[in-house]
């Protein structure tokens, strides 16, 4: 019976509020405000005019948004990772996209955006909003369904 439980979890696995979702919101502002300052130095550095660092900027900044207002947290995340370790591992990636981002600061970043995708979004983000846990209120004793035909006749 457990075996079948985790097959069926959610992308999300909870979404944790007070201290915890206040902590999720800071990682998620250092990695999204990170993606759009390379994205921005991207679009307008000494190559914008490649097809590539608009491409390379719009889906950073697109990746950044999504995990500012914790949209799909775990897919943006895990973009945002794969993005921060191209750009630790490769110097021309490092030249083109952020001048201003050191190999371990890159890595660093992959590392948080790491613990967003395995952490997820909190309960301070449009995931929970959408994908959150709703709560049921099943009303006590019984519902009583009145005809509204037998009330107006009885008026008159």
């Amino acid at each position: 019976m457990c075996l079948r439980r985790h097959r069926l979890q959610r992308l999300f696995s909870s979404f944790p509020e007070g201290w915890p979702g206040i902590g999720l919101i800071f990682l998620r502002l250092t990695v999204a405000v990170n993606a759009i300052i390379c994205a921005i130095d991207a679009l307008v550095g000494p190559k914008s005019h490649a097809i590539s660092a608009w491409a390379v900027g719009s889906l950073a900044i697109a990746v950044g948004a999504a995990i500012f207002v914790g949209f799909l947290t775990p897919a943006a995340s895990a973009a945002a990772t794969v993005g921060y370790l191209m750009t630790g591992i490769s110097p021309s990636l490092m030249t083109e996209a952020n001048n201003q981002i050191s190999a371990l600061a890159a890595f660093n970043l992959a590392a948080i955006s790491a613990a967003l995708v395995l952490l997820g979004p909190g309960a301070f983000s449009l995931d929970a909003r959408l994908f959150g846990r709703r709560e049921i209120i099943i009303p006590e004793g019984r519902v009583q369904l009145v005809d509204d035909s037998k009330e107006d006749s009885a008026l008159h």
